[in-house]
């Protein structure tokens, strides 16, 4: 296996263990097992000393589990070799490692009645259980979404005020960028800066302005132009070259211009 793969694996991973959900899940199991003490636990540990031991049994094999079927799926194997591969692999990483533990745990006369080949085939079909559906899950859980990349407009901004972009206006020789988080005077051309918002939906609604569509409040027409209310405040005019374009993007009922 390449070392990429195993890195990809090791990230991929950690991302799925520090899910809430996923913690919460673990957490729920530990007080479970350590509250009832199953497979002679209760007698042979104290409480405290029960919490740790099932708290290493629950961490341990479970993100050994993860990593492991991480590892298969990069593999890239048929959908049933996979599957097999993945769930008995995970078993048996599961299992050595429960063994390890108890050997570390108890004594001698109790480890060895713990580690017995009943209590290993337990161990062995729930961890196999566990893998299977983790495996499934992995093989069938949608993508997430990737999130669009930021405007490159925002590096122009200081770092306290970059946010979702709401509006650009030439002032002067500048271009006032308006965000979610404040206000900023840029030494660029509207032109220039308009070709910075890629990946924003928006609009040149004047010469002198610019909107983004999702930061528009509401729309009113005053004669021939229109004004644009934004989620900022600020009042953005719409000359009448542009009127159609905002009538087009749904900022302005459809009909006749006014006269």
């Amino acid at each position: 296996m390449k070392y990429g793969k195993l890195q990809l694996a090791l990230r991929e991973t950690r991302e799925f263990l520090s899910r809430w959900q996923v913690l919460a899940g673990i957490v729920a199991v530990i007080a479970i097992l350590a509250i009832s003490g199953p497979f002679g636990t209760g007698e042979a540990l104290p409480a405290p000393a029960r919490l740790v031991y099932w708290a290493s049994v629950a961490v341990l094999t479970f993100s050994a589990g993860v990593l492991v079927n991480r590892l298969v799926v990069a593999l890239a194997l048929p959908g049933v070799a996979s599957a097999l591969l993945a769930t008995i692999a995970a078993g048996l990483v599961a299992t050595a490692i429960v063994v390890a533990l108890n050997a570390v745990t108890f004594s001698d006369e109790i480890a060895d009645q713990t580690v017995g080949w009943t209590v290993i085939a337990r161990i062995m079909m729930v961890a196999v259980l566990v893998a299977a559906a983790l495996h499934y899950w992995t093989a069938h859980r949608q993508p997430e979404p990737e999130r669009p990349a930021p405007p490159v407009l925002l590096d122009r901004l200081p770092l306290e005020k970059r946010g979702p972009l709401v509006s650009l206006s030439v002032q002067d020789h500048y271009v006032e960028v308006v965000t979610a988080r404040g206000r900023e005077l840029v030494l660029m051309r509207l032109g220039d800066a308009i070709r910075e918002t890629t990946g924003i939906a928006g609009l040149q609604v004047h010469r002198s302005h610019w909107v983004a569509l999702d930061q528009v409040e509401s729309a009113r027409r005053e004669g021939e132009r229109a004004v644009l209310r934004m989620k900022s405040g600020d009042d953005i005019p719409v000359s009448r070259t542009y009127v159609p374009a905002i009538r087009e993007a749904g900022l302005l009922p459809r009909g006749k211009d006014r006269k």
